[in-house]
C-alpha cells in the first residue's frame, strides 16, 4: 500500500508541474515582427535589383565586330568577335579582357578541355549574344566516345548572356557553365546537359528567358559565395528569376544559393531525382553520413521517410546527396586556423521570396527549403511533391496568398514558426501536415493562422506546434490520422481560435481540444464513427447547416469552430443524411465522449493543462 501512495504522489508532483510549467509559457501569441519581415522584404529587393538588365537584352548590336575564322582560337585584345561555323577551342588569354561574342550558327567543340576558357586569366568580362533565329552550340568532351572533357564554358570573371537566338551547351564530365563571379541571362533560349552542375557562379540573375537544365549529375543552377566570404552578404550566393521559363531533371538541387533565392513570374518545373544508398559503414563513410541520415525504408520500387525512432525493422536508406527542388544553404568558408575545417555564418537574413510564379516540384528531397532563414510565398502557383518535407524553413515559413497544393509530403508545411495570412492551401502528408518546431532552444515556436482556405490530409498530426497555435482567421480543415498515436492538433503551450473557421476530422486516442481561453465557441465529438467517403455536416436545432465535407478518411472526432455557434443551441452530427450525435452548446469549449490522451481533457486519463477542458496536457517534446 505505502508504494501505490508514493507513486500516485509522484505522480500529482509530476502533474502539478506540468500545469506550472505550462502556465509560464502561455504568453499572448504574436506573429513575427513587422519590422523583421520588411527588413527580410528589403534585402530581397535589394537583390531583386540585379535584374534590372534593359541595357543588356538591348545591347545585341553586331556592327564592326571581326568574323573569326574557323578552327582553334586564342584572343588577347578586347573588342566584339563574330562566331560562325564550327570551332574548337576559344582561349582567352590575357586578363582584364572585355569582350562581345556574337554567335551566329555557331558550333564551339572541345573533347579534352575547356570550350570557352577564361579560366587561367581574371577579371574577364564577357557578353555572349545569340544572333536571332539561330542555333548554336557549347560542348567539352565526346560522350559517343567516352571522352571526358572539362566545364564547357569556364570564366575568371563575369559572363552575360542574351539575344534572340538558342545555345545548347554540354560538359561530359564537369560543369556545363562556370563563372567566377555573376551570370545573367535575358531574352536567349539556353539548354544545358553537365554531369557536375549545370550552372555555377558566385550569382545568378536571369530575366525573360528560357533555361532547360536536361541533365545535371548535381545542381542545376548553383550560386555559391567566394571561398573567403566570411559573413553574410546580399553581393554574392543568390539566384534572382524573372519571368523565367526554368525546367531542371537533376540529382542535385534543382536551384540552390547560399543567401537568397528570389522569384518573380514565370514557369518553374523541377524534377529531381535523388540517388538512395543502404545504411553500411561503406556509404556512410563514403558519402559522409550519420546514423541519423538514413530515414528511409525501401516501400516496393519507391521509398519512404520515417521518424527517427521508427522501430520496424529492415533495412534503413539515405540520400547519397541532397537533391532539393529550391534550396537556400548557408555561407560556409575554411577555418583559417585549420584548412580541414569549414566556418558555417549562421547570422544573416537568408530567405527565399516567391512573388510569383508557376511552380511545380517533384522532388526526393525537400521541395522548397530555407536553411537557417525563411521562406516568404507571397503569390503564384506551387505544385510540390517529394519524399520530405514540402515547404520548409529554419525559421520563419509564412504564406501570403497564391496557391499551395502539396500533392506528396513527410510533412507539408513546416517551420520555427509557421504563419499563414491567405491563400489556396492543400497538404498532404504522411507525418505532421503543417508542423512548427525548431532544433534552436531559443525560438519559442508558433503557428498562426489569420487567413487563407486550408487543407489539411495527414497521417500524423494535422496541425502540431511544439509551442502554441492560434486560429484568427480563414478556414481551416483538417482530416487527421486514423491511428491513436497522432491527433488532428496538438501544442505544447494550448491551442486558441479567436476566429475563423475550424473543422477537425481525425483518430480518437490522442485529441487536445482548444483551450478555453479561446475567444471562440468551439464544439467537439469524440464519440462519432464516420466512415471514409462519408457526407458529413453539422447542424443546429432549425436544421441550419454549419458545414459539410466529405470525409477523405474514418473518424471518431469531430472538433468545430466559428462565429456561427451560439450559446444554448444543440447542435448535431450528420454522416450520410443520419444523425449520429448532438450536444448543446454550453461552454466556451464544449465537448461530448471526447477521448484524451496526452492531449488532456475532461474524458482522458490525464487531465488538461491550464487552459481547462482539452487545453495543453503536457504532452513530451519531440
Amino acid at each position: 500500500m505505502k508504494k501505490i501512495k508514493i507513486v500516485f504522489l509522484l505522480v500529482a508532483v509530476i502533474l502539478a508541474l506540468t500545469v506550472s510549467l505550462s502556465a509560464c509559457d502561455n504568453d499572448p501569441i504574436t506573429m513575427s515582427d513587422p519590422e523583421d519581415i520588411s527588413d527580410i522584404e528589403q534585402a530581397v529587393r535589394d537583390v531583386a535589383a540585379n535584374l534590372d538588365m534593359d541595357e543588356l537584352s538591348a545591347d545585341t548590336d553586331s556592327t564592326d565586330a571581326e568574323l573569326v575564322a574557323n578552327g582553334d582560337v586564342t584572343l588577347s585584345e578586347s573588342g566584339k568577335y563574330l562566331f560562325r561555323g564550327n570551332y574548337g577551342k576559344i582561349v582567352i588569354a590575357e586578363s582584364g579582357l572585355k569582350l562581345h561574342f556574337f554567335l551566329d550558327n555557331a558550333h564551339i567543340g572541345c573533347d579534352d578541355g575547356i570550350a570557352i576558357d577564361g579560366s587561367d586569366v581574371k577579371k574577364t568580362e564577357l557578353t555572349v549574344t545569340l544572333a536571332e533565329g539561330t542555333d548554336n552550340s557549347v560542348s567539352s568532351g565526346a560522350p559517343e566516345t567516352n571522352v571526358t572533357g572539362d566545364n564547357a564554358v569556364q570564366i575568371k570573371g563575369s559572363l552575360d548572356i542574351n539575344g534572340q537566338g538558342a545555345l545548347a551547351v554540354s560538359s561530359n564530365g564537369k560543369n556545363g557553365v562556370k563563372v567566377s563571379k555573376g551570370l545573367r541571362i535575358t531574352d536567349a533560349d539556353v539548354t544545358i546537359e553537365a554531369d557536375n552542375h549545370a550552372v555555377a557562379a558566385m550569382y545568378i540573375c536571369a530575366r525573360d528567358c528560357n533555361i532547360e537544365v536536361k541533365s545535371a549529375g548535381k545542381d542545376g543552377l548553383n550560386a555559391e559565395c567566394d571561398d573567403e566570404t566570411d559573413a553574410f552578404t546580399l553581393e554574392e550566393g543568390f539566384v534572382a528569376l524573372r519571368d523565367v521559363t526554368y525546367s531542371c531533371v537533376s540529382r542535385g538541387d534543382g536551384i540552390q544559393a547560399d543567401t537568397v533565392v528570389y522569384i518573380d513570374g514565370g514557369s518553374y518545373d523541377i524534377v529531381t531525382q535523388g540517388e538512395f544508398v543502404e545504411n553500411t559503414a561503406a556509404n556512410r563513410e563514403e558519402y559522409d553520413l550519420t546514423a541519423d541520415d538514413f530515414r528511409y525504408i525501401r516501400n516496393g520500387d519507391s521509398y519512404e521517410k520515417v521518424a527517427s525512432d521508427f522501430f520496424g525493422g529492415g533495412t534503413k536508406y539515405a540520400l547519397k546527396q541532397g537533391c532539393k527542388g529550391v534550396k537556400v544553404g548557408e555561407i560556409e568558408y575554411p577555418d583559417p586556423a585549420d584548412d580541414s575545417k569549414e566556418i558555417t555564418v549562421t547570422d544573416g537574413k537568408y530567405c527565399i521570396v516567391i512573388e510569383d510564379g508557376d511552380i511545380t516540384v517533384d522532388s526526393t528531397d525537400d521541395a522548397v527549403h530555407a536553411n537557417s532563414g525563411d521562406l516568404l510565398v507571397k503569390g503564384g502557383s506551387l505544385t510540390l511533391s517529394t519524399f520530405d518535407d514540402g515547404l520548409t524553413a529554419d525559421k520563419l515559413t509564412r504564406i501570403e496568398g497564391g496557391t499551395v497544393d502539396v500533392l506528396q509530403s513527410y510533412e507539408g508545411i513546416e517551420g520555427g514558426n509557421v504563419e499563414i495570412t491567405g491563400g489556396n492551401i492543400s497538404v498532404v502528408a504522411s507525418d505532421d501536415g503543417i508542423n512548427a518546431a525548431s532544433d534552436d532552444l531559443s525560438v519559442r515556436e508558433h503557428i498562426i493562422i489569420s487567413g487563407g482556405d486550408i487543407v489539411v490530409n495527414a497521417g500524423g498530426d494535422g496541425i502540431d506546434s511544439n509551442g502554441s497555435v492560434e486560429i484568427t482567421g480563414g478556414t481551416v480543415t483538417v482530416y487527421g490520422p486514423t491511428s491513436d498515436g497522432d491527433g488532428g492538433l496538438d501544442s505544447e503551450t494550448g491551442i486558441y481560435v479567436n476566429g475563423g473557421t475550424l473543422i477537425v476530422l481525425a483518430s480518437r486516442g490522442m485529441t487536445e481540444l482548444p483551450v478555453d481561453d479561446s475567444a471562440q465557441y468551439v464544439i467537439a465529438f469524440g464519440q462519432v464513427d464516420i466512415a471514409a467517403g462519408a457526407v458529413v455536416s453539422l447542424r443546429d436545432e432549425d436544421g441550419g447547416k454549419l458545414f459539410e465535407v466529405t470525409a477523405v478518411k474514418a473518424s471518431k472526432t469531430l472538433i468545430f469552430s466559428s462565429a456561427s455557434l451560439r450559446k444554448g443551441v444543440t447542435y448535431s452530427v450528420y454522416s450520410d443524411g443520419k444523425a449520429i450525435a448532438e450536444v448543446k452548446l454550453t461552454d466556451k469549449i464544449t465537448s461530448q465522449g471526447v477521448q484524451g490522451g496526452f492531449g488532456g481533457n475532461p474524458d482522458g486519463w490525464m487531465p488538461g493543462g491550464p487552459g481547462g477542458p482539452g487545453g495543453p496536457g503536457g504532452r513530451p517534446p519531440r
